[in-house]
């Protein structure tokens, strides 16, 4: 009785679904395969863990550049396991050609994005024009920090805390403005007016003050804050605070952070008694109707 049970459940397990070539494929064969690859991506994982943690002690070393070379290990494993996988179940790996094949017509027809998005990210890994933490802006006004690029497409962290998965082919087809390419200094512009016959010495002074309020304003040697007298307005004598940051002690949109200086400038000028203009216009009446007269006067005399 055991033995007719032993014989039903092998005929059951190495039953041949279907073939792959020469190969006939079971619930065995699919059991092996299942096995070999999760044994695989385990040992894999082992494997980039320990990898990351020798290469981190490695000094000179950027955080960037370590992860793009664990990344390209990683999914470089990936296909070392998947062909194993394949050998150990008895698939003669030249049957693979036939497998690339057919992938080959089904990117031509159906998959260029994935394998466009695919190429770009090996590309970015590689030439690491944008790296980890980066602070970059796309075309459609996109602002954040890169927080992570996989094969297929790039996670940008925006100012507003939300994650934004951006496919790689973007980077390689547009245009890119990156903040932290070579370093991460950046100029801000912050234009504002005072009043005619306000002492200018003093706007200097207030300016100069507002901008060290600010804790985002940073200053060396070729970064110098910067009050510049722009020209005479229409209403206004026309100044322009100019100071730098770095991007990567950031915590706000450049917006929020001009925000924070014109606070500064607002409050400093105010303490100094200055001015702040606004647009005025002189109205001149040279001729009126009579009734127009009578009509002014009681206004006024009701007032």
């Amino acid at each position: 009785m055991m033995m007719e049970a032993v014989k039903i459940f092998k005929s059951i397990f190495f039953h041949t679904l279907f073939t792959i070539g020469k190969t006939p494929i079971s619930i065995a064969t699919v059991i092996k395969f299942v096995l070999t690859i999760f044994i695989g991506l385990y040992l894999l994982r082992h494997a980039k863990r320990r990898l990351t943690k020798v290469l981190r002690k490695i000094p000179h070393l950027y955080s960037s550049t370590i992860d793009s070379f664990i990344t390209l290990f990683y999914y470089a494993g990936v296909a070392i396991i998947l062909l194993i996988s394949l050998s150990v179940v008895g698939v003669d790996l030249k049957q693979i050609t036939i497998l690339f094949g057919a992938l080959g017509v089904g990117i031509g027809f159906g998959l260029q994005t994935i394998a466009n998005n695919f190429i770009s990210g090996i590309i970015l890994l590689f030439e690491r024009t944008i790296k980890l933490g980066d602070v970059v802006e796309i075309g459609n006004g996109l602002i954040g920090k890169i927080k992570r690029i996989n094969m297929r497409s790039t996670v940008i962290r925006t100012y507003d805390g939300s994650d934004v998965i951006v496919p790689n082919s973007e980077f390689i087809s547009t245009r890119v403005v990156t903040w932290t390419y070579d370093d991460d200094w950046r100029r801000l512009q912050i234009p504002f007016g005072v009043a005619y016959g306000s002492d200018l010495d003093i706007v200097t002074s207030v300016a100069y003050k507002a901008a060290y309020r600010v804790p985002y304003t940073q200053e060396d040697q070729e970064h110098k804050v910067n009050v510049v007298f722009v020209g005479f307005g229409e209403s206004s004598l026309d100044f322009k605070l100019i100071t730098w940051c770095r991007m990567f002690k950031l915590d706000k949109t450049l917006k929020e952070v001009i925000s924070d200086y014109y606070f500064a400038l607002y409050k400093g000028l105010t303490e100094a008694n200055i001015e702040i203009p606004f647009p005025q216009r002189d109205l001149h009446l040279r001729s009126l109707s009579e009734e127009t007269f009578q009509n002014l006067a009681k206004v006024f005399s009701r007032s």
